[in-house]
């Protein structure tokens, strides 16, 4: 198997995994990513698991493979987003936290669970892609 299908099938899974609970429990999925950004600590632990996420899809996509280009944009994205939590946490925190308000008081469930079933779905044919064509 490509290193970069195995990355697409991490990608994936972590769509999956972060969006799946919208699904089931919009309100308290919600409610958690709220606590989970509470402070810049956590941010900043968030970033840090990103990190190694960041650095795999950049140095896979300096090899020859199929998904090189797609991996190198996603890469290079990751690594600023965890530059910016790293550098910057309480913007981060501030904005996440403005549309997860927005979405908890003003948002109806069903649109939540809609944007859900929307990422699984993504996750799931980043993976089928993965496995197919990758």
């Amino acid at each position: 198997m490509e290193p970069s299908a195995i990355l697409f099938i991490l990608i994936g899974s972590l769509l999956i995994a972060s969006r799946g609970p919208l699904i089931v429990a919009p309100r308290a999925t919600l409610r958690f990513f709220t606590r989970f950004i509470a402070t810049d600590a956590r941010v900043r632990g968030i970033a840090l698991a990103l990190a190694p996420l960041a650095a795999a899809m950049i140095m896979v996509s300096l090899g020859d493979g199929p998904a090189t280009g797609i991996l190198a944009v996603l890469g290079w994205l990751f690594a600023g987003v965890v530059a910016w939590l790293l550098v910057a946490p309480s913007s981060y925190r501030r904005i996440a936290g403005g549309v997860i308000a927005f979405s908890e008081n003003s948002v109806d469930e069903m649109i939540i669970r809609l944007v859900g079933l929307l990422a699984v779905a993504i996750g799931g044919f980043v993976i089928y892609a993965a496995l197919q064509v990758v």
